[in-house]
This record gives C-alpha cells, structure tokens and sequence, in this order.
C-alpha cells in the first residue's frame, strides 16, 4: 500500500511539473504573439505615421475599426466559449474534431453575413461610401480570423505553431510596409499588406492545426452549428458590448469628427495598447486553466484568482505610471512633433493598463469560469451604452482627447462593478489560504 500511494505521489508530482511547463510555454507563446500583434507594430508606427501622416493613418485606422466590429461578429465569443469547451473535452479527440468543424462553419457563416451587410452599408451610408475600396480591402482580415483557429490551440493549450506563424507573417507585413508604403497616397497599399497577411496566417494557421491535432473533414450538421452558435450568445453579447468602447472607437470618433482626429486618437491608443501587450499573454494562457480548475475545484480557483489579481494589477500599475509620466517622450520618439495633440490622449489613457489588467482577471479569470456569463455580459453591455453616450457628448467638444476620456471612464466603471458584483457573491480579494 505505501509503494502504490508513493508511487501515486510521484505521478501527481510529475503531472504537476508537466502542468507548469506546459502553462510556461504558452505564456511564452502567447508572448510572441503579443509581441508580433502589438510590440512588434511600434517599430512600423514612427515610420507609418510620418509617411501617411494623421490623415491617411488615421483613414486606415477608421476603416479598421469598422472592421473590428465585423471581426467582433465573426468571432462571436468563440475565442472564450469554444476555449472553454476545448479545454474540458481535450482528451476526447473525437469531440475535439467535431467542435472544430462546427466552429469553423459557424464563423464562415457569420463572415457571410459580414460581407452582405459590409456591400449594404457602404451602399446606403454616405461616408462609408467614400471609404468603399479601403473597406473592401480590409475586409480581409475577416477572413483571415474565419480561418486561423486561435480557440482551437489555446483549449488544446498547445500555442507555440501559431505565435510563430503570427510572427512570422508579421515580419513579412513590416517588410512589405517599409518597401511599398513611401507617401501618403499609399494608404490603400498598407491596407492590402494588413489584409493579405493576416488572410495568409489564417490559412497557415488552419493547415497547422489539421495536422498536429489529426483533424479530419466529417458531415458538419445545422444541429452542430447552432450548438456553437447558441453556447457562445452570452459571450458574444458580452464581447459585443466590450467592442463599444474598446476596438470601434476609432470608427465611433471618425463618424463623429474626421480622419485627423483619428489619426491623433488611434496612434496614441495603438502604443498605450502595445504596452499593455505586456501583461495580457498570461491572463490567454491562464483561461483554460481557470475553466477546468472551476469545473473541478472552485476553491483553488478562487485562490489562483486572488494571486493573479495581485500580479496583474501591480504589473498593470507600474505600466499605467510610465506612460502617464513619459507620454510626451514616448509621443515625441515615437510619433513626431506633429502629433502633438496626441499627448493628452496617451494621458488619458494611461490608466487603462491598470485598469484592463484587473478586470481580465475579476471577469475572464474568474466571473466566466465560475459560471457568471450573465451577470458579466450585463456589466459589458452597461459600459457599452455608457461609451457611446460619453462619446457622443465629448468628442465633438474635444475630438480625441473626449473620446480617450470616455473609454476611461467606461473601464473604470467596469472594474469597479466587477469587483463589487464579485464581493456579493462572497468572493473576496485578501490573500490567505
């Protein structure tokens, strides 16, 4: 009896060491997926934003938000609830393959759809027509997101293939950018290099994952499909509600004022994001461990989740602080004299790091895993209505420091109503055992 419990103790100990390496390698990767998303985009911005100028960078940057929110549809909170499904069924690969397949046709539906609605509004809305081809351009990296099965790898907790085929197709977009993109009039030609890139990596992406995880073709059912569709409403409503006040600010600011506000707005948020690109690779790597630890055991969940809050706010305040003390530096390096006026929208969003840090783990670490959907998606939906509205109130008064100030306000409100809506459920934040 003791051989076996001593033997039985060193399994559990094993399965422990191979647990942490394998969370550590994700990390890892999701780190250069960061790096190759929002860390390696900082050495083309200088040069972007000389080149095209607030105008025309900040034409693509409107016409990149109106994407987002085509992205925000398609990917219809799959990357959460078809992660959250992975990561519980990962040994059964029958299931595994089955999901993949409906998830897939489920997203290509959605894009369909994305592309009538995206052919019917630059019909019928005015401004939207005089961006039509840019908009057409772009649509590629809707396809792109249909094909590259980031939920498949991050449930099967194996990221490594898929943040080097991020890199490198990031690589071979700031090559192209630095060799084609020479004048303002290229705008387009910097979309079709995004476009492209990102269409190539979903392709590459797919092809890697039919391969490591042995994934066959098989009979895809609308059964099958709307399972999908109807697990993921929640999450979609709840990732719909985040998109209004997080990736289609710019499209809400340029509907709303003209491309040189954008312009303003969207190189100062693209860095306060590159920064915070430093934190958010280990809340993704964490996620599918939250949602089987919860299922199993939610005390320990709890636990992790205290020790997360901890880590991640402390990082996310000390970035928080950097940007708001060096942001006329970094706006100087890095943008040029003549963004100027983006000096006070790096100010104002400099909270967002601490901000965003916290909620991740209050929300995705813990209100999801812990079965919160509802409650989380109303919180999300609030902040939604709140942006919108501050939006419209602010930045026709002050262009594109309003609108930087209404998504800090709209953040704020949501780290605060999840912590307060995390303590009524008894859950509380000191650290003990």
């Amino acid at each position: 009896m003791e051989v076996l419990n001593s033997t039985q103790m060193r399994l559990m100990v094993l399965r422990r060491r191979l647990s942490r390496s394998t969370l550590i390698q994700n990390v890892f990767s999701l780190y250069i997926i960061q790096f190759a998303n929002y860390i390696l985009p900082l050495i083309t911005i200088p040069y972007l934003v000389r080149v095209l100028g607030p105008s025309g960078y900040g034409a693509v940057a409107f016409g990149q938000g109106f994407m987002n929110y085509l992205l925000l549809f398609v990917e219809y909170g799959f990357d959460l609830s078809a992660t959250r499904r992975i990561s519980v069924k990962r040994d059964e690969l029958i299931e595994v393959n089955r999901i993949a397949l409906h998830v897939w046709a489920a997203k290509g539906l959605l894009a369909l759809i994305c592309l009538g609605m995206l052919l019917i509004l630059v019909s019928a809305v005015p401004k939207l027509k005089e961006e039509a081809i840019l908009l057409l351009i772009l649509y590629g990296l809707v396809l792109g997101n249909v094909l590259f099965p980031t939920w498949l790898f991050q449930g099967m907790e194996r990221m490594v293939a898929i943040s080097l085929i991020n890199l490198g197709m990031k690589l071979i977009v700031m090559l192209g950018i630095f060799t084609f993109v020479r004048e303002p009039q290229h705008y387009l030609v910097y979309a079709s290099l995004l476009s492209l890139g990102t269409t190539l990596a979903g392709i590459a992406g797919a092809t890697v994952a039919f391969h490591m995880f042995h994934l066959k073709f098989g009979k895809i059912s609308i059964h099958g499909v709307w399972e999908m569709l109807k697990e993921g409403w929640l999450l979609f409503l709840s990732k719909a509600s985040v998109s209004l006040y997080t990736v289609g600010n710019a499209f809400i600011l340029g509907m709303l004022t003209n491309h040189t506000a954008v312009g303003y707005y969207s190189a100062a948020e693209k860095l306060v994001k590159s920064l915070l690109g430093l934190v958010s690779p280990v809340s993704q790597a964490t996620y599918p461990r939250f949602s089987k630890l919860a299922s199993e055991n939610k005390e320990s969940a709890v636990l992790w989740g205290r020790r997360m809050l901890l880590f991640m706010g402390g990082a996310g305040f000390v970035i928080s602080l950097a940007i708001s003390v060096g942001a006329p530096f970094i706006v100087q390096v890095m943008l040029g004299s003549q963004y100027e006026r983006s000096v006070n929208v790096m100010r104002i969003l400099a909270g967002l790091p601490f901000l965003i840090a916290l909620s991740n783990v209050l929300g995705i670490q813990m209100m999801l895993p812990l079965g919160k959907d509802r409650v989380f998606t109303l919180i999300l939906f609030s902040a939604g209505l709140l942006n919108i509205i501050l939006a419209l109130v602010f930045a026709p008064l002050w262009q594109a420091s309003g609108m930087a100030l209404a998504v800090l306000i709209s953040e704020s409100f949501v780290t605060a109503s999840m912590l307060i809506t995390l303590r009524h459920f008894g859950i509380t934040f000191a650290l003990r055992r």
